[in-house]
């Protein structure tokens, strides 16, 4: 093969690939756009869901509502408004694992188990 024709073969694979390429510029080109669009609508969004759980609206019943959490948030104010569930008694939720008993041989017994035979 000769250079021309390795050259004209090139050309060819060129002009392909640039073709290829133009529909994703232009559509980078709107993408850049609506970016834009949404990130100058990030801190009014943010402040109306602050001003709803302020309101007494939880970010769960928002959630079911269909309204999602901010990206941004204002500064200053808590991720959520959830209530704190009152906790649970820790021997409750352990499982029998083995912890040190309070003796000074320092021997492991399960959780609940009784150390003191007799």
């Amino acid at each position: 093969m000769s250079a021309t024709e390795i050259l004209q073969r090139m050309e060819a694979a060129l002009a392909a690939r640039a073709e290829a390429i133009k529909p994703l510029a232009e559509i980078q080109d709107e993408r850049a756009v609506l970016l834009r669009q949404l990130a100058a609508l990030d801190e009014p969004y943010g402040k109306a869901y602050a001003d709803a759980e302020t309101a007494g609206w939880t970010a769960e019943e928002l959630t079911e509502l269909g309204i999602a959490e901010p990206i941004k948030r204002p500064k200053g104010r808590p991720r959520s408004r959830r209530p704190v569930s009152a906790k649970k008694n820790p021997q409750e939720t352990a499982s029998p694992a083995a912890v040190p008993a309070q003796d000074s041989t320092g021997s492991a017994a399960p959780v609940g188990a009784d150390t003191q035979s007799g």
